[in-house]
C-alpha cells in the first residue's frame, strides 16, 4: 500500500492545529511500509503521526488481498483516545478484518480465550487478580499435608499467589514465580532425603500446585498472566493459528512499545515477525519505566527510523533531557541516531530553576513553584489552560524520615491513592474518589455497577452457575424481575450515576451506599454482612484532592508520581527529588572525583544537569536517570528541579549557574 499525499493533507487538517503540517521526519514515518521500529523523543508527536498513518491507510481499505490492520497499544486510555479521534472519520478501521485494542485484548480475543473454551468447555467467568488471589488462599488453606507444607515454604515475594504456569526453553511445562520469573523449586524436608522419598514428595507438591491452578482456571477465574500461558499453549498445540493471524493482518503497529513487557513483545514477534507482515513498533526505550529498569531489559529496536525533534520542549530544556538518554540507537554505521532536539520557540527564554529547601522552608516549596509561574506570567498562557501545572516525584509513600523523604513527606496534602491508575480501592469512599469520572456519565455508571458487584461478592452471593457475579450477570438478574422493578432499578441507577458524575463525593457516597444496600435486600434478601460494612465504613472519608482547590487569584497545581504523568504534557513541571534506596536522584546523577595529589590534584564534576554524559554505575542509577528523563520531558515552558540544600556544595551550585540554571534557595 502506498500512502496518498492527499490523505496526508486531510490527516493534517484533522489532527494538527490550523496551519500546521507534518515535517519531513513524520512524513517519512507515515509513508514507511516496511517492517522496522520508530524511536521518537518525548513530545515528538509520534502517536499523532501513527494516527495519521492509520487514517491514511484506512482511507485506502480494503486491501487487495483482503487482509487488515492490527493496531495495538499498552493502555485502554490510549486505545480509547485513538477511537475517539478516528472512529467517525474512518469507521472501516474498526471493522473486520481490522482490529484496534490493547495487547491484552489481542491476546485474550485471538489466542487465550478461544483456547480456554476449547479446553474447559465453557467461557471464562472473570479475569481479575483479586478473585484469583481469593481462590488461591481458599485452596491453600485446606488441611491437606501439601498445603500445610507449602505455606511454610512459599513465603514473602515467592509465595503461592505469585506462582504462574509457563514453559521452559525446551517446551516443558513448569511453575514460575511470576510470568517471567525463576522456576519454582520446592525444598524437600530433611526427613524425605533420609528416607529416599524426596523426589516423590516434591513431585506430589508440584502436582498439587498445578492442580490448584487448573481448579481455579476450570472455575472460570483467570489471572491476567494466565491469558499469556493459555496463548502460548494454544500456539504450541495449534501452530496453524499463526498462519491464520498472518493471513488476517497485513500490517501490525505496536504503540508505546517500551511499556510492553518482554513476554508481550515476544508473543507479538512469534505471531507477526515474518516476511509476509509489516510489523512496526513505536516508542522510546528511554521511557521504559513500567517493566524493569536495567539496560538488559531495554526494548531492543530493529531497523529503526528516528524522530529527534520534540515539538513540546524548548531547546533549553531539551539540552538537559538529551543528556539523560540511556539508549541512543544506531544509524547502522555505529553512529548516534537518538538525539533530543527541542524546537518549541520561546521568547523571552525561561531558565531552568533549581529550587533548594531545608527543614525550615520545605513547607513553602509549592508556593515557590507558584511564584516562579507568576514571575513568567504562565498562568495566562493557552498551555496553562490546556495542560496545567504539575509537581512530580519518583516515590510517593511516606518514609517519615527527614533524611529520606518521599512525596507524602514533602506534601502532606498529597494522597498517593489518587494517582494510582490501577489502585484497588478497599472502601466505598476510596472507590468513588479514585475513579474521578467527573462529567463522564458512561464511566460513572460503570463505577456504580462495580460497587454493586463488589457488595454482592462480599455478601457471598453467586449466580446459578456457582461462579462470580459480574456487572452483566447482575443486570440479567434485574431483567428477570417484573417491569416495575426494572424501571425502579434504572431510575435509582440513573440517580446514583448523576450524583457521581457531578463529583459531589459525599452526596454520591450516601446515595450509592443506601441504594446498593437496598438492591442487596431486594434482589438477594440479604442485609450487609461484616465485609460489606467494613467496605462501607461508618461514614464518608474524604481524601485531599490531587488537584488543590483553586481560588480566584490562585494557581491549581497537581501532585503525582512520574508514572502517573508519563505521556502527559505540562505547561510547567516541578520535579521534586525523593529517596530511593536511601539516595536522592542528584546523588545518583552527580559524580564528583578528585584525582592526583598536591599540585597535580584535579577535581572533575560530571552530571547530566551540567549537560554532560554520565554512565550509570548500577541499576539504581539507571532507574534514577530514566525517572528524570520522563519527568524532565513534560513541560512546554518551565522546568523546576527541587532538592535539599544539604546535598549541594557551593562549587557545584556555581557550576549549575554557569550551565544556565537559575538557583534559588528558599
Amino acid at each position: 500500500m502506498e500512502i496518498k499525499p492527499e490523505n496526508i493533507a486531510k490527516a493534517e487538517q484533522l489532527l494538527l492545529p490550523d496551519g500546521c503540517h507534518f515535517d519531513e521526519e513524520r512524513i517519512q514515518f507515515i509513508n514507511r511500509m516496511e517492517s522496522g521500529d520508530l524511536l521518537a523523543v518525548p513530545g515528538s508527536g509520534k502517536t499523532t503521526a501513527l494516527r495519521a498513518k492509520l487514517y491514511c491507510m484506512a482511507k485506502q481499505l480494503p486491501m487487495k488481498d483482503g487482509r487488515g490492520i492490527l493496531a495495538l497499544s499498552h493502555t485502554n486510555v490510549a486505545v480509547d483516545e485513538l477511537k475517539k479521534m478516528l472512529q467517525n472519520h474512518c469507521p472501516q478501521l474498526f471493522e473486520y478484518p481490522n482490529f484496534v485494542g490493547t495487547i491484552q485484548e489481542f491476546v485474550d480475543t485471538f489466542l487465550a480465550l478461544p483456547y480456554y473454551v476449547q479446553k474447559y468447555g465453557h467461557r471464562e467467568d472473570i479475569i481479575d487478580e483479586d478473585r484469583y488471589v481469593q481462590l488461591c488462599e481458599h485452596f491453600m488453606s485446606s488441611p491437606r499435608w501439601e498445603s500445610t507444607y507449602l505455606r511454610g515454604k512459599l513465603v514473602y515475594a515467592k509465595d503461592y499467589r505469585k506462582i504462574r504456569m509457563g514453559y521452559a526453553d525446551d517446551g516443558k511445562r513448569i511453575l514460575r514465580y511470576g510470568i517471567e520469573g525463576e522456576e519454582v523449586v520446592i525444598e524437600p524436608a530433611p526427613k524425605w532425603v533420609r528416607e529416599n522419598s524426596a523426589a516423590e514428595k516434591v513431585a506430589q507438591l508440584n502436582n498439587f500446585l498445578i492442580q490448584i491452578k487448573e481448579k481455579i482456571l476450570n472455575f472460570g477465574v483467570l489471572h491476567y498472566d494466565d491469558c499469556y500461558y493459555l496463548a502460548e499453549t494454544n500456539i504450541m498445540e495449534h501452530p496453524d493459528i499463526i498462519d491464520i493471524l498472518r493471513n488476517r493482518f497485513a500490517c501490525v503497529f505496536v504503540d508505546e512499545a517500551q511499556d510492553m513487557k518482554e513476554y508481550q513483545l515476544k508473543i507479538i514477534d512469534k505471531c507477526f515477525h515474518c516476511d509476509s507482515v509489516v510489523l512496526q513498533r513505536i516508542g522510546d526505550p528511554n521511557q521504559a519505566i513500567f517493566d524493569g529498569f536495567s539496560m538488559d531489559n531495554t526494548w531492543e529496536s530493529r531497523n529503526p527510523s528516528f524522530i529527534n525533534k520534540s515539538l513540546r520542549l524548548t531547546q533549553d530544556v531539551a539540552s538537559v533531557v538529551d543528556h539523560l538518554v540511556l539508549d541512543r540507537g544506531d544509524d547502522g554505521q555505529g553512529g548516534v541516531r537518538f538525539v533530543v532536539n527541542g524546537v518549541r520557540p520561546q521568547e523571552p527564554i525561561i531558565p531552568r530553576y533549581l529550587l533548594l529547601y531545608n527543614q525550615d522552608t520545605i513547607g513553602g516549596l509549592k508556593e515557590k513553584f507558584k511564584d516562579v509561574i507568576r514571575l513568567h506570567h504562565l498562568e495566562s498562557t493557552a498551555e496553562a489552560g490546556k495542560y496545567g501545572f504539575h509537581i512530580v516525584g519518583w516515590n510517593s509513600e511516606a518514609k517519615n524520615d527527614v533524611l529520606h523523604r518521599r512525596l507524602e513527606d514533602i506534601f502532606p496534602e498529597y494522597h498517593r491513592n489518587l494517582s494510582k491508575p490501577n489502585a484497588n480501592p478497599a472502601t466505598l469512599s476510596e472507590q468513588i474518589q479514585i475513579e474521578r469520572h467527573i462529567g463522564n456519565f458512561k464511566e460513572s455508571r460503570k463505577t456504580v455497577l462495580e460497587v454493586f458487584v463488589k457488595v454482592v461478592r462480599m455478601a457471598e452471593q453467586r449466580p446459578t452457575d456457582g461462579r462470580f457475579f459480574t456487572a452483566n450477570k447482575l443486570l440479567s438478574v434485574v431483567k428477570e424481575k417484573v417491569q416495575t422493578v426494572q424501571q425502579q432499578f434504572r431510575e435509582e441507577l440513573l440517580e446514583c450515576t448523576k450524583k457521581l458524575s457531578e463529583g459531589a463525593w459525599s452526596d454520591a457516597y450516601i446515595i450509592i451506599k443506601a441504594t446498593s444496600t437496598k438492591w442487596l435486600n431486594d434482589f438477594f434478601q440479604q442485609q450487609p454482612n461484616e465485609k460489606v460494612k467494613a467496605y462501607y465504613e461508618d461514614a464518608f472519608v474524604p481524601f485531599i484532592p490531587e488537584v488543590e482547590e483553586q481560588n480566584a487569584d490562585d494557581i491549581a497545581v497537581s501532585i503525582g508520581t512520574v508514572h502517573s504523568v508519563k505521556g502527559m504534557t505540562h505547561c510547567a513541571t516541578m520535579y521534586v527529588e525523593t529517596s530511593y534506596k536511601n539516595k536522592y536522584e542528584s546523588e545518583y546523577m552527580l559524580e564528583d572525583k578528585t584525582t592526583g595529589r598536591g599540585r597535580n590534584k584535579v577535581r572533575t564534576v560530571t552530571s547530566p544537569f551540567l549537560m554532560q554524559d554520565l554512565q550509570p554505575k548500577n541499576n539504581n542509577a539507571t532507574m534514577a536517570k530514566r525517572m528524570l528523563y520522563v519527568g524532565f520531558s513534560r513541560p512546554t515552558h518551565l522546568l523546576c528541579y527541587a532538592s535539599e540544600k544539604r546535598l549541594w556544595n557551593d562549587d557545584v551550585l556555581q557550576m549549575m549557574k554557569d550551565a544556565g540554571w537559575e538557583v534559588e534557595i528558599l
